[in-house]
């Protein structure tokens, strides 16, 4: 029996339906699907070795092989990051245990002299720097210290608005910038200083920190220590009398 043309024409071929099928089929819903059922492949496994996946090589592999790939690159990033918490967290550490070594030896001053070699031992030595100077404002020092410098009003300093900064400020300096907060330095080349403001009362200040290291007082570092330096330098230095010492003029 013959088929009518109505009706052979109404009833789509094996392959117009396959195209019909994949245009309705896009990447969009085949990723959903995917999401959806993520244990689609472990049901048809049969399906892996078909399934080819390019790599950097311009080698193709099998999708199981990707997904090895791709873990062990994975694993390889969890890994760097779990190296450098694990290298902040002991930078960390090492600086909390010398700032705490620091803040006993303030609070064991017992006179400037004694508090100008803790800033050479505890800052410079303790903190890996290379200069340590506590900039007082109006304040004449008494002499036979090295660490400790009083401006008078009349003075010229030795960065612009070293007493103007509100917090800690780390940044590198050309070579003349550094040595004219640190005289006894000789340098030929940029280097790092941490300026660390000191605000009371009847005192203002600011406490230099210099490294030769161009990288050791970098902007973006923390300055969470700094500050915590600052406030226990602060109340030491007013504890020895340096504001009943200051004036201006």
């Amino acid at each position: 029996m013959t088929i009518p043309d109505r009706e052979r024409s109404s009833k789509p071929a094996a392959g117009q339906a396959t195209a019909v099928d994949d245009a309705d089929l896009d990447e969009d819903r085949v990723a959903a699907f995917l999401a959806d059922h993520p244990d689609f492949l472990a049901r048809h496994a049969d399906l892996l070795p078909d399934l080819q996946l390019p790599v950097d090589s311009g080698d193709s592999v099998s999708l199981l092989e990707r997904q090895v790939i791709a873990l062990r690159d994975r694993n390889r990033r969890l890994r760097e990051q779990l190296n450098t918490l694990l290298e902040n967290a002991n930078a960390n550490d090492r600086v909390f245990s010398r700032t705490t070594t620091f803040t006993l030896a303030l609070m064991d001053a017992p006179s400037l002299e004694n508090l100008d070699g803790v800033l050479a031992r505890c800052l410079v030595d303790g903190f890996d720097a290379d200069h340590a100077t506590c900039f007082i404002e109006g304040w004449t020092s008494p002499g036979r210290l090295h660490h400790l410098e009083g401006i008078c009003a009349e003075d010229p300093l030795p960065l612009p608005q070293l007493f103007e900064h509100p917090y800690p400020v780390c940044a590198v300096y050309r070579p003349r910038e550094y040595e004219a907060v640190f005289p006894v330095s000789s340098r030929s080349a940029v280097a790092s200083i941490a300026l660390v403001p000191l605000r009371a009362e009847g005192l203002t200040g600011t406490l230099a920190i210099g490294s030769w290291d161009p990288q050791r007082f970098a902007p973006d570092m923390g300055k969470v220590f700094l500050l915590y330096i600052g406030d226990v330098l602060t109340r030491t230095l007013l504890r020895l009398g340096v504001q009943d010492m200051s004036g201006v003029g």
